[in-house]
């Protein structure tokens, strides 16, 4: 089928006369004419849910139903008498769009040395002192650091007294280098200076960002007075920096991240030690909201003392659907209340298939999709406040001003409550926009697909939506890089697997072959390494990016790309045009084979409850073996144990659970992991140091103990028996081996690619080479029956040469050159499909002229050429033109 989008990137379009204008009468008439096109060809039709790309949006959609963010303006007064204050209005500027609304008015007794201000250096010294550290301190001018490992760069600031410095701030990760910036390579240290001597007292490796992140990433402190501090950054990648602040307030560790401003992994690092006189005290955090009229000014008894007063209220954040022609552009929907996608729905897709007058209703349109998240995060809805209350039992106001920096109590305390906020920011997304989307979509007999958000931009859990998918989506991109687009890190495709796993989708598509490097010289094979690597990885189903509209024919093939650079071009006047079926028919039957029986892993991973981002996508893993990721909403309630697994109701299994990175956790989860300990499953990973949550109170702490102490004992057991099952702490390679649990693939080739999967009546593993290897030799399976080599290119089924040892691997004689993919399937019975294998006994070399034909208008005035040998079409003696035609040409030769 296809995912049709009208997207634009401004002017007009060429070569078209008159232009036809989204949404106009025109325009619906070719909507409509694709359709039935699509219907007489037996296609499916989905459409994007919005104009453009991103995400969901449309003039349709008013500002005060638009995504919203929390604004707030500080103002500092001096208590102990009745003051009058006009208070600031939070917003940047007066546009009519913002629609700014108030919220609340909060006061607390102003933390010390909390200016608002930050800390002017009066000197700065580098070892780099050919950049202009001035500016760039000052947020005037950006500077470039060249890579830095083995040494750093380092700025020295001084003071013009002693002062007491407890954050450092820096500009946004994604600003170091976007194509780094899920895996930014940035080490900083900082150290209080005097007399001479250096004491650390901060350091942080900067955790993984996203392509989004536009927030400044904060670094706390250890509380020291100097004159002199030192900043030491270690940069893998060449690094630009903005700016870098000092301040002698106090801010949570990466509170921009973990109140959901933006998306990067949560900080690990000790938190330093601070006087909590730099800390907010809870317990006098005052709601003031009664003493500000409507015109902000506060009539307000203030206590004595210095007080700091947080005018709070929330504006459209300006974000827009795109890139989509003008007419067809507006505010992005609201993501955490229901009327959002309703509105976004009725606006375009529900228009267009309304009963009475849509142009595609009696079923012409048969999915929706949701694409590309690129509208950032959104951090306020109406009646937020009392739904947190509702969920979490404790008032949102209490813990109010944490989400903007700001330490209440200790910084532990502080993690807990933003782990709150942010899981009710998911649930709302996850409920409010894909559950209602699905309910829309299901309502009008559509299906839907969601592209990654979570984990990929918006601060939620990686897995969840997808439960509300028909198809689950990703996204590959080519060529194959280290970096940006074309890294697994930059576009994971693990979350959206594990999802469709764990939730009971079969098919798994993705957006396959994009890219910003439009060379033309993109061709099948190369393509073909790109979607072995995802199959692999357990994509199903790859949606091609991109096939672009051209129907002018007064041009020379290859026709037009798709915004000049992005994207493949599949278009019909490629020169491998006539060749695409071979290609298409290989991924359909890898498609077929993929989405048949279920997938076989060893490893669960529990991503654990504190809604972090996506682990690496490059993480180290024995060799041999596979796992998935699971997630809070799965454990609890998809998950049951049967034979000592892990079993979804879809018949998935798994022997071992891995707590990896779980340094929160709930109650809740600890009893439910040890209820299938106790059944006979395997845990692996150290016990949580804290509760992950502020609710509960001391009940939920006591429950939290109880727990920990059933699973883990008192010591530093390597591993302890509870009662079917244990519990390891050792690394996962030395509890595979001592669980005996047998390699499921063991081949002395690590650039091999594989998958296993299982059905009623066999096992079967998709195994391929990279484009520039191959591979002879012995594979061994851990799998028996009678074995069949499949090969998805050709269609041929033979008998495979193998022997069985007493562990039940099997081992297969392989030979497979650069570039290969095979099935090798286990039957439980013998087939009488399969073919014994073709074995060459002779070479022949051909000594014979050949006659090359190639297609007339490139340059080439004579055809045929002739040739005695074979070479390169750059060294035939053509035209310079012709040395660089790119096409089909026809090869001649006669031998006996």
């Amino acid at each position: 089928g296809i995912q049709l989008f009208h997207g634009q990137f401004g002017g007009a379009w060429p070569g078209v006369s008159p232009q036809i204008k989204c949404l106009s009468e025109s325009w619906e008439e070719h909507i409509r004419w694709t359709a039935k096109e699509c219907k007489r060809l037996n296609l499916n039709f989905t459409m994007q849910n919005c104009p453009g790309w991103s995400y969901a949006g449309g003039p349709w959609i008013k500002p005060e139903n638009s995504m919203r963010h929390l604004v707030y303006s500080r103002t500092d007064i001096e208590g102990g008498s009745r003051k009058k204050i006009q208070l600031t209005k939070p917003q940047e500027s007066e546009e009519e769009w913002r629609d700014y609304e108030d919220l609340f008015v909060v006061a607390f007794p102003t933390p010390e040395d909390d200016t608002g201000n930050r800390l002017i250096p009066t000197e700065i010294k580098s070892n780099r002192d050919n950049l202009p550290w001035k500016e760039c301190l000052g947020g005037q001018k950006s500077l470039t650091l060249p890579a830095s490992l083995s040494e750093p760069t380092i700025i020295e600031v001084s003071f013009d007294k002693k002062t007491t410095l407890r954050t450092v701030e820096f500009p946004p990760i994604n600003s170091f280098s976007h194509a780094w910036c899920y895996s930014p390579g940035v080490t900083v240290t900082v150290y209080a200076v005097s007399s001479g001597k250096t004491e650390p007292v901060a350091h942080m490796e900067m955790p993984a960002s996203n392509w989004q992140d536009d927030k400044p990433i904060s670094i706390a402190c250890k509380e020291v007075t100097s004159d002199t501090y030192r900043i030491e950054i270690e940069n893998r990648h060449e690094m630009n920096l903005s700016h870098i602040d000092f301040y002698s307030a106090a801010r949570q560790q990466n509170w921009e991240s973990e109140a959901a401003w933006t998306l990067r992994r949560i900080v690990r690092e000790n938190y330093p030690a601070q006087s909590e006189t730099a800390w907010i005290n809870s317990s006098k955090i005052i709601d003031i909201t009664p003493e500000m009229n409507s015109n902000g000014i506060l009539s307000w008894d203030a206590p004595k003392g210095r007080w700091t007063i947080l005018r709070i209220g929330h504006v459209n954040t300006g974000m827009k659907n795109g890139p989509a022609p003008l007419e067809a552009t507006g505010w992005e929907c609201n993501k955490l209340d229901a009327t959002g996608i309703k509105a976004n729905f009725a606006g375009y897709i529900g228009r267009l298939i309304n009963e009475d007058s849509g142009i595609l209703k009696n079923g012409l349109l048969q999915g929706v999709l949701l694409d590309s998240w690129e509208c950032k995060t959104q951090t306020w809805t109406p009646k937020l406040d009392s739904l947190f209350q509702k969920k979490w039992h404790y008032p949102l106001l209490s813990m109010l001003p944490a989400i903007f920096g700001y330490v209440i109590d200790n910084p532990e305390k502080t993690a807990r409550f933003l782990r709150d906020w942010r899981v009710t920011l998911n649930d709302l997304l996850v409920n409010n926009f894909f559950g209602e989307m699905k309910n829309l979509a299901e309502n009008n007999k559509l299906t839907v697909s969601f592209e990654t958000a979570c984990g990929d931009v918006f601060p939620g859990d990686i897995m969840e939506y997808y439960k509300y998918a028909d198809i689950p989506m990703c996204e590959f991109w080519q060529p194959k890089m280290d970096s940006f687009v074309g890294s697994i890190e930059f576009k994971p495709v693990k979350p959206c697997v594990s999802a469709a796993r764990m939730y009971g989708k079969k098919r798994v598509a993705a957006e396959s072959f994009t890219s910003f490097d439009l060379t033309w010289n993109e061709h099948p094979r190369f393509l073909k390494d790109r979607a072995d690597e995802h199959f692999a990885r357990g994509v199903t189903y790859p949606v091609f990016h991109t096939y672009t509209h051209n129907p002018r024919t007064d041009f020379l093939p290859p026709g037009s790309s798709f915004g000049s650079n992005i994207g493949t071009p599949f278009l019909r006047l490629q020169t491998w045009w006539q060749h695409m079926p071979f290609f298409t028919d290989y991924l359909a039957r890898c498609a077929y084979m993929l989405e048949s029986g279920c997938p076989v892993s060893d490893v669960l991973m529990y991503l654990g409850d504190e809604q972090n981002h996506k682990p690496a996508q490059s993480l180290d893993f024995p060799e041999g073996y596979s796992y998935d990721y699971c997630n809070r909403d799965v454990l609890l309630n998809r998950l049951s144990v049967n034979d000592g697994k892990m079993v979804t109701p879809e018949g998935i299994s798994y022997r071992i659970l891995w707590l990896y990175d779980c340094k929160r956790m709930l109650p809740e989860t600890l009893e439910k992991i040890l209820s299938f300990v106790k059944q006979g499953i395997i845990v692996v990973g150290n016990p949580p140091d804290n509760i992950a949550t502020l609710s509960g109170g001391k009940e939920a702490e006591l429950r939290f103990r109880k727990v920990i102490k059933e699973l883990w004992g008192h010591g530093e057991e390597k591993v302890r028996k509870v009662g079917k099952g244990k519990v390891y702490r050792s690394d996962m390679e030395s509890v595979l081996d001592a669980e005996k649990i047998q390699k499921d693939i063991n081949v002395d080739f690590s650039d091999v690619h594989w998958l296993h999967r299982r059905t009623a009546d066999a096992d079967f593993y998709f195994v391929s080479t990279p484009v520039d290897k191959g591979y002879k030799g012995n594979i061994s399976f851990r799998s028996k029956g009678f074995a069949e080599i499949w090969d998805p290119l050709t269609g041929e089924i033979t008998k495979a040469f193998s022997t069985t040892n007493k562990n039940g691997c099997t081992a297969i004689e392989m030979n497979m050159p650069a570039g290969t993919s095979r099935f090798v399937v286990f039957r439980k019975n013998e087939s009488r499909q399969a073919k014994a294998p073709l074995f060459y006994t002779k070479k022949m070399e051909m000594q014979t002229p050949w006659e090359i034909r190639f297609s007339p208008g490139w340059g080439i005035p004579d055809s045929p050429v002739f040739i005695d040998q074979l070479k390169p079409w750059k060294d035939l003696p053509l035209t310079e033109e012709g040395k660089s035609f790119s096409g089909t040409a026809v090869y001649t030769a006669s031998f006996n």
